[in-house]
């Protein structure tokens, strides 16, 4: 299968990673906008932050599925609806990577399984480390058929490539 590359501006990281920061060392996340160019590249165009009523622990972060349901909505009416919800980020403080726990996989699954979300093939950026040395690992999600019944999770890494967007 051809390599999956994510294009972020490299603002929309540094914005990420100064949330983390933020938060640190609680978890954080939100939502990433954008599209699929193909069926191996994405293009992250903008990020949803932490909304008023998400829950920020130490080894957890719950969505204010609300408020980034309304920034989603902007966006994509501000883009003439070329730009969606394609996927999540969030972090992992003082983790030395950014593999996916369970919790993440079965978020993923749920995203895919939801009509609402309208998404696929989720993408998931993890910000892992401390605000000093803060990671990323941008992770891509199918359900593949694995019997009649029942789906398998694919998950793969992506790769992810900056670029300047003054």
């Amino acid at each position: 299968m051809p390599e999956i590359t994510v294009w972020m501006s490299a603002n929309i990281l540094v914005s990420l990673i100064d949330e983390a920061g933020r938060r640190y060392p609680l978890e954080t996340g939100g939502a990433l906008i954008g599209y699929w160019s193909d069926g191996v590249t994405a293009v992250v165009t903008q990020f949803v932050g932490p909304g008023p009523a998400s829950d920020h622990r130490r080894y957890s972060y719950q969505h204010d599925h609300v408020w980034e349901a309304s920034q989603i909505a902007l966006h994509y009416h501000q883009s003439e609806r070329s730009h969606v919800y394609i996927g999540d980020w969030h972090t992992h403080p003082d983790a030395s990577c950014g593999d996916l726990s369970g919790t993440d996989r079965r978020s993923i699954r749920r995203v895919i399984n939801s009509h609402e979300a309208r998404v696929a093939r989720p993408l998931m950026t993890v910000l892992y480390g401390c605000p000093t040395n803060w990671g990323s690992v941008t992770w891509v999600a199918a359900l593949k058929p694995k019997w009649a019944w029942r789906s398998q999770l694919s998950i793969e890494s992506a790769t992810l490539r900056l670029f300047d967007h003054s």
